[in-house]
């Protein structure tokens, strides 16, 4: 807006103010007149002298002659400040006007230049009280305890015992964040903008209005005027991951694209660096009145052999005036050129070449020189003697950041008793922690991280405190500032904001998590990749969060493409998509594959009692009831910080288990008793798989499942003999083999509608949306043929393997069907045995074993099951015995069996010895 100063503002008495010795400046330059003041925040020479005014400072001219400078509206120069257009009328004594705009310099009457004043820190031309107004934060969802990350490296074929206690203990840490190869530090500040959008949005704390000139607020995406990324996770050599996240602006904000700023590049204080030049801009001359976003992204990646370093984060720092946490007074910097950690260009691996104990020195160094500088700012008192609340740079985990605190402390008061140095380290460091020890150390995301630690664990307690932040890169750069809590921020409490980082966690085992990770890892200069870490190591992909941005590919030419939810989720929204996406040929969803259908609201209706049931018994089949059961014990070394107590370091058995479908295409097959558990198809339907089963002459048939036809991916029940409300367990390579038994008798215990005869079909369906599920029914009025079953003999006398029994045809039996018999030889063995089914001792023929009860062939008999029980025939070695067995075809139940056996040759005589000969004589 151009506003004409003569005709706008009233006049004000000029006021008489003498000039310094101006001489040494050049002459002055021609005036052009009719220029006017533009409405901006704008320092020009006018607002210098009257903040030198302000100050108590004089100007006057060499001559005698004055010049005057007065706010326009006189004594109400503050209100006219605020409410005006940001501008100060000029006058000359004697009733000339001047109406000059920032470039124009100051000068005396005489024409001779004034020395010019720099802007002053919070002065009327800067926007005041900038700062955070709430730090938005993104973590992956896999995770590992450290203490398991411990036993896992105190193996043999690891470090060895040596290493119980330094994660944990020693190094400080509790748990460690890390991510798969579908996620990247584009995907980590794609997915921490969107968020932060979201929640402005949500809760309300877009303030643009106060700033724009018809007093409107601005939509959420088109509210920010600046975006900075800073980072040591570079994917590209020239193009910006900024770039990556405008894509958000131009979708969601109509076009958006008027958002200055781009990438920092700086091992791990590229972060600070976006969220300082941020600042510098919104309390700039040139803020526009929109919102400043400093984005922190990276992902501080380990080898197999490191994994307890690992640590992933973002954070999405919002910076707008009258901030709840300002920046407030002094701040010192340190740079110097150090090669204590470098990532060179073209260099084979995405692991840093650094030398960790001089890295250490560098940081200590660069915080001495900002503690110094910054004392000397502050006219000699110590930063943490003036501040509050401290926060370090997390370099490799809490040890470096109280190794830190501890010097500054020792360096402020050196004669500290220890007890005074731990209540401060309680009091000012703990508080900004929190997070670091359960997330890991992230690189350029580590100032940010434990600046939200520390006002999601104090809240309204830190109001009015004074925070000092510490903020270190190696190679090396680093800044020492304070800021001050006006007011609570937009955070969660610590408490509340740990139930959701716990939500949509994923739990992985130090085992799993080498190569979960590793594959992240490979991507390192990867052209023509898709990620394949979470379907390699099974991870489900019903456990994508619908608001991350994932990796979906990385094409030939390397660039990369991102999908919000990933595999989870479908296409984009037709309305967000641009020209821009067709003419450079940017894969869509549909690329990736198919899209899969989540689970239908209908499981909302399972009781979440059913589900923890179901999970329950999952893991009890894989693992079994106790602790024992779930670990085996490898060493017993002793704690090396505690001698007298003894630590056991055991390793998780390795059992995959699977609670919901993986999202992959699958085949099942259905292994029974009708084909001698031989694998067939299931045929898939509208997401059901099913077969149909003919019933033989057992009138039951029992069955499992398997996966992709692998018999190490078992589907079976959590009981034996199940029926179909068992809850189905698996797939599963251990555990007991238990299988579904389709029973057709009339028993008590079966449904009148499932009762049948051979002959009979049944259709098995299988299916598994959220919870695995498998029942059958008849099929009424569909019969097919039934075979005849084989019979075997077996027992100890031939150490139980198979004799196949002959249909009998022979004497009068041949007049009737159903007459099996075969000969057996009495051994030196016990002659007992019992008759088997097709070779399946699940069909197991036996007598009725009563206590106190000689078994004969008169004995009740029973099955075909598993059940226990033999006939025995007592004679001596040698003699042959010829076996019956009979069951009748149109009956199947046990009543109508027989079992019967004659002696069919004696036993041969032995020869007499002379011996024998002579006793008898």
């Amino acid at each position: 807006q151009v506003v004409d100063v003569e005709k706008a503002l009233p006049r004000a008495a000029p006021r008489q103010r003498s000039a310094p010795d101006v001489s040494r400046f050049p002459p002055r330059l021609p005036r052009q007149p009719g220029r006017r003041f533009r409405g901006a925040m704008s320092m020009t020479a006018s607002k210098a002298a009257e903040l030198m005014r302000r100050a108590g400072g004089d100007l006057a001219s060499k001559g005698g002659t004055s010049t005057a400078i007065v706010p326009a509206g006189g004594a109400d120069e503050d209100e006219e400040w605020a409410e005006g257009d940001g501008e100060w009328e000029y006058e000359e004594e004697g009733g000339g006007d001047l109406s000059y705009d920032d470039e124009v310099e100051l000068v005396d009457e005489a024409g001779n230049y004034l020395q010019q004043l720099r802007p002053q820190m919070g002065g009327r031309n800067r926007m005041r009280n900038v700062g955070l107004h709430t730090i938005e934060i993104y973590y992956p969802q896999f995770y590992f305890k450290q203490i398991e990350m411990e036993e896992f490296d105190a193996r043999p074929d690891r470090y060895g015992p040596s290493v119980i206690g330094k994660y944990t203990k020693g190094i400080g840490m509790i748990e460690a964040r890390y991510c798969t190869d579908d996620e990247d530090p584009v995907s980590f500040a794609m997915t921490v903008t969107h968020r932060l959008m979201d929640r402005m949005e949500k809760e309300g704390f877009n303030e643009t209005y106060r700033y724009m000139p018809d007093g409107n607020r601005l939509p959420c995406w088109n509210s920010v005027g600046r975006l900075d990324i800073g980072s040591e996770s570079l994917i590209d050599r020239s193009k910006s991951m900024k770039a990556y996240v405008m894509d958000l602006f131009e979708r969601y904000g109509s076009g958006e694209g008027n958002i200055e700023g781009v990438d920092m590049y700086n091992a791990c204080y590229g972060g600070q660096a976006c969220g300082l030049c941020t600042l510098s801009w919104v309390e700039s001359d040139r803020w526009d009145g929109r919102y400043g976003i400093a984005v922190a992204t990276d992902i501080s990646e380990a080898h197999p052999g490191f994994m307890a370093f690992v640590g992933a984060a973002t954070t999405a720092a919002l910076f707008f005036p009258d901030a709840p946490m300002c920046h407030h007074s002094q701040r010192a910097s340190c740079v110097l050129h150090r090669f204590d950690f470098c990532k060179p260009v073209g260099w084979h691996d995405m692991a840093p070449i650094t030398d960790g104990k001089y890295s250490v020195e560098c940081y200590l160094d660069a915080l001495d020189a900002c503690h110094s500088t910054l004392r000397q700012k502050l006219n000699g008192r110590g930063p943490l003697e003036v501040t509050d609340l401290n926060v370090f740079h997390t370099g490799g985990g809490y040890h470096i950041v109280r190794k830190a605190f501890e010097r500054l402390v020792r360096a402020e008061n050196r004669g500290i008793k220890p007890d005074e140095k731990e209540r401060l380290l309680q009091e000012k460091l703990m508080p900004s922690v929190s997070l670091l020890k359960i997330i890991g150390p992230c690189h350029t995301v580590s100032s940010f991280l434990n600046t939200a630690s520390t006002i999601m664990n104090k809240m309204e307690q830190a109001l009015g405190k004074i925070i000092l932040v510490f903020t270190y890169g190696s190679g090396c750069a680093a800044s020492m500032y304070q800021m001050r809590v006006d007011d609570v921020p937009f955070f969660d409490p610590y408490e509340i904001w740990k139930l959701q980082f716990y939500r949509n966690a994923i739990k992985v085992t130090p085992e799993e998590s080498v190569p979960l990770h590793h594959y992240y890892v490979q991507t390192w200069m990867k052209f023509d990749y898709f990620p394949q870490g979470r379907r390699s190591c099974k991870v489900s992909l019903w456990k994508y969060e619908e608001d991350v941005y994932y990796l979906m590919q990385i094409d030939k030419f390397g660039r990369r493409f991102y999908h919000r939810g990933g595999l989870s989720t479908g296409p984009m929204d037709p309305s967000l998509k641009l020209p821009v996406d067709k003419a450079e040929e940017r894969p869509s969803r549909e690329s990736w594959g198919p899209v899969l259908v989540r689970p239908e609201e209908k499981q909302k209706a399972i009781s979440s009692s059913k589900e923890e049931r179901f999970k329950e018994i999952e893991y009890t089949m894989a693992f079994g009831d106790t602790e024992e059961a779930r670990f085996e014990e490898i060493s017993e070394v002793t704690d090396r910080y505690n001698p007298n107590q003894k630590v056991t370091i055991r390793k998780a058995i390795e059992r995959e288990i699977t609670l919901e479908p993986d999202g992959d295409s699958h085949s099942y097959q259905i292994l029974g008793t009708w084909s001698g558990r031989s694998p067939e198809e299931m045929t898939c339907e509208d997401g059901a798989w099913s077969f149909e089963i003919t019933i033989g002459e057992n009138r039951w048939e029992s069955f499992y499942l398997t996966q992709d036809n692998d018999t190490e991916k078992r589907i079976v029940p959590n009981v034996s003999k199940a029926t179909k409300e068992a809850v189905p367990v698996g797939p599963l390579s251990t555990g007991p083999k238990h299988e579904w038994l389709l029973d057709c008798r009339a028993r008590v215990n079966v449904p009148e509608e499932q009762v049948g005869l051979p002959g009979d079909k049944y259709r098995v369906t299988f299916r598994w949306d959220k919870l695995k599920e498998i029942s059958w029914e008849k099929l009424d009025a569909e019969r097919a043929e039934v075979s005849q079953g084989k019979y075997y003999l077996t027992g100890p006398f031939n150490e139980w393997n198979l004799v196949e029994m002959q249909v009998d045809t022979t004497g009068p039996r041949r007049r009737r069907k159903g007459w099996f018999s075969t000969e057996v030889q009495v051994s030196t063995l016990a002659m007992e045995f019992c008759v088997v089914r097709n070779e399946d001792f699940t069909q197991t023929i036996h007598p009725e074993v009563l206590p106190g009860q000689k078994v004969s062939q008169h004995s009740a008999i029973c099955g075909p099951d598993d059940g226990e029980g033999t006939w025995k025939i007592e004679d001596l070695p040698g003699a042959v015995y010829k076996i019956f067995f009979f069951r009748d075809p149109e009956d199947c139940e046990a009543s109508c069996m027989r079992i019967d056996w004659k002696k069919v040759e004696e036993v041969p005589k032995a020869p007499a010895t002379e011996a024998a000969k002579k006793t008898t004589e």
